[in-house]
């Protein structure tokens, strides 16, 4: 028995690079990517578009995303070091700096309380969500 190749229902065509990573929104609709292109997009799943504009913010290429607990922003770590908090109507809410390569992963605690990032630069930096104070690195 062959099995059968599922159908794509939609394309999300937008980005001018390669798409490192992206989340899925928690009303189960929406997916926010983020870009070697520098950006980040909100797509609508039902439809395949685009929402609004491209979100751009400070720094190089999106290597990781990760949404909070709660559902309400997203952590997304650049190529240039940086970490940035973003609501998901594309606005930045803070950025921050500390390591000296690219975060190449994010993760939030379970209580949203902490988000940590691994880097390239073998560091793994644990912060207060809300202020970005680190509380514990690098390790």
């Amino acid at each position: 028995m062959q099995s059968k190749i599922p159908t794509a229902k939609h394309k999300f065509e937008g980005h001018e690079g390669a798409i490192y990573s992206f989340v899925f929104l928690h009303d189960n609709v929406h997916v926010v990517s983020g870009s070697e292109d520098c950006t980040m997009r909100k797509w609508n799943c039902d439809t395949g578009r685009l929402v609004g504009e491209p979100w751009k913010g400070e720094g190089r290429r999106i290597l990781a995303l990760a949404l909070s607990p709660d559902g309400k922003t997203i952590a997304c770590g650049r190529e240039d070091g940086s970490v940035q908090r973003w609501d998901t109507d594309g606005k930045v809410k803070s950025i921050w700096t500390g390591h000296s390569d690219s975060v190449r992963s994010l993760s939030w605690s379970p209580s949203g309380g902490h988000i940590a990032s691994g880097s390239g630069d073998g560091t793994i930096l644990i912060r207060e969500a809300e202020s970005g104070k680190v509380d514990v690195g690098p390790i």
